[in-house]
């Protein structure tokens, strides 16, 4: 019971494979009710322990018939172990979709369509694309990374991944200007919201942040001038503080390339965004411990790994055409 119709394959990107385009239909098929599971169905509290039966306890009634444990069993071997768990939240539903499968695959191959196009194509697609992806699977899986490799890798990044730094940051907003008029037809440009509240021009803006960052360097206290000055209220409540940055943060490139050149004392340039000025002081500097990204660092050593051995076997395979309108003209067959 290979249940071919129910599992496509998508393996889009698989060794930079495309899947090929699907022929042109003669006609609509009417869809096949899938396999699904409802949110509420068959949901059991985390933590349950599976419930251990017999093989030869009954479980479930087809056409009056008992199916027991090992009847299940069996009809669950040959499905992915995702499918199997979608069946297991509305049993009812999904093991009469899945005899329905089971029949149509019979009839299927009475008639032959096993062997005729598209049929025969598709499962053999299917089961190279099958094969491919559970062999780079199994070279991913047979990757050996060294806890060494992990704390080489962390000691040559730890500067430009790892690096964790206080800011204090103080944001001086302006208002947009207004929108030239478009043309007769023309769609009018959409500006960025302004800073909530704030009505100055962005020259205004720039002179002011200007001025602020003049005052520090010659010694005024940061965090009083944030608390006083700054449009971005909820840092400058707590004088400027905002937090500890990384390189992940959901930060706009500038500011945190600005961050990242500071050491600790020093004060950025001020760093244009849309609706404002930044100012930004590094108050401290220090490095994610390595066993916070050790997990982190492991699955991207497996992954270079995994992708060297992919680039490997596509240098094996050199193809040179020497007939492009061949190609560009063939029909499927």
């Amino acid at each position: 019971m290979k249940m071919t119709l129910m599992f496509p394959l998508f393996a889009a990107g698989l060794l930079a494979q495309v899947a090929p385009a699907p022929q042109n239909p003669a006609s609509p098929t009417p869809p096949i009710p899938a396999i699904t599971g409802r949110p509420d169905a068959g949901r059991v509290q985390p933590g349950t322990p599976p419930v251990v039966l017999s093989p030869d306890t009954v479980v479930a009634h087809l056409n009056g018939q008992p199916l027991t444990v090992a009847d299940v069993d069996k009809l669950f071997s040959v499905l992915p172990p995702q499918t199997q768990q979608i069946i297991t939240r509305d049993p009812e539903r999904n093991l009469q979709q899945l005899m329905v499968f089971e029949e149509l695959e019979k009839e299927a191959e009475k008639e032959g369509l096993d062997q005729q196009s598209p049929y025969r194509q598709e499962l053999a697609y299917n089961r190279l694309m099958t094969l491919a992806r559970g062999e780079l699977e199994r070279f991913q899986n047979s990757v050996k990374i060294s806890t060494d490799q992990e704390q080489q890798y962390y000691e040559l990044n730890k500067d430009k991944m790892y690096r964790v730094v206080k800011a204090k940051v103080i944001f001086v907003g302006f208002a947009p200007a207004p929108a030239a008029t478009p043309a007769p037809g023309a769609t009018k440009p959409v500006p960025p919201p302004p800073a909530s509240g704030v009505t100055r021009t962005e020259a205004d803006a720039k002179a002011k942040i200007d001025d602020l960052r003049k005052q520090i360097l010659a010694g005024a206290d940061f965090g009083k001038l944030a608390k006083e000055n700054s449009d971005d209220k909820i840092s400058a409540a707590k004088d400027g503080d905002y937090g500890d940055i990384v390189r992940t943060s959901p930060y706009p490139e500038p500011v945190k390339k600005a961050v990242f050149d500071l050491k600790p004392g020093e004060v950025s340039d001020p760093i244009r965004q849309p609706t404002g000025f930044y100012l930004i002081k590094a108050a401290d500097s220090s490095f994610r411990p390595i066993d916070q990204v050790r997990f982190e660092i492991h699955n991207l050593l497996v992954g270079q790994e995994a992708q060297k051995h992919r680039d490997e076997l596509q240098k094996e395979f050199k193809i040179t055409v020497d007939d492009r309108t061949y190609f560009t003209t063939r029909p499927p067959k």
